[in-house]
């Protein structure tokens, strides 16, 4: 038992880990596949926290996680018959499945922090099964795309997953593997004009 509890719960929060969730979340998908039910998978990243690492030191980064999982696990459980699953993924991840809108306004509220407020955000991308996924890796793969896309809406909220993100994903790979190399192969050039009064 206390190898089993040591191998699939976070140390530091004690909510699941990513191989727990993963399990728990393969059998979740088992069982709703046909069902016509779905599952929301949402993954939440706290927005700037190596600011709080790298000015207040790690333990306050720990006691922020610890706040933070305690506020995503409470939110989480307080809706009623989700059956809601909740992880740390390591670093400043986790993973949820439940209604996105609570989560965000729960966690955009502020932390006491050493004895001061501390406001912190949390962008969270939400991909549906089986709308957007038809297994569990590609539905992390696209809450994680659709996390992305809310850190580069302006943090602070959430971004369903779509499609039209996997593209745009697709293209900036595309291109920075054109890129690379490319000034070996001839493919770039320098233009050089001097502006002068």
């Amino acid at each position: 038992r206390d190898i089993r509890r040591v191998a699939y719960s976070d140390a530091l929060t004690g909510l699941s880990n990513r191989l727990a969730f993963r399990e728990a979340l393969d059998a979740r998908l088992r069982a709703v596949q046909g069902a016509g039910r779905q599952l929301a998978l949402l993954f939440a990243d706290i927005d700037d926290f190596k600011r709080i690492n790298d000015t207040l030191g790690h333990e306050a980064g720990d006691e922020v996680l610890l706040q933070v999982a305690s506020r995503i696990d409470r939110t989480a459980r307080s809706v009623p018959g989700a059956g809601t699953l909740v992880a740390r993924f390591g670093g400043d991840e986790f993973v949820v499945l439940l209604e996105a809108g609570a989560l965000v306004c729960e966690l955009g509220q502020p932390l006491l922090l050493q004895g001061r407020q501390v406001f912190m955000g949390c962008s969270i991308g939400v991909a549906l099964f089986p709308d957007d996924a038809d297994s569990a890796s590609a539905l992390m793969k696209n809450g994680d795309i659709a996390m992305y896309q809310a850190k580069v809406a302006g943090k602070n909220c959430h971004r369903f997953y779509s499609r039209t993100m996997d593209q745009a994903v697709e293209r900036r790979m595309r291109m920075e593997h054109d890129l690379r190399g490319a000034w070996e192969r001839g493919e770039l050039s320098l233009a050089y004009q001097p502006i002068y009064r």
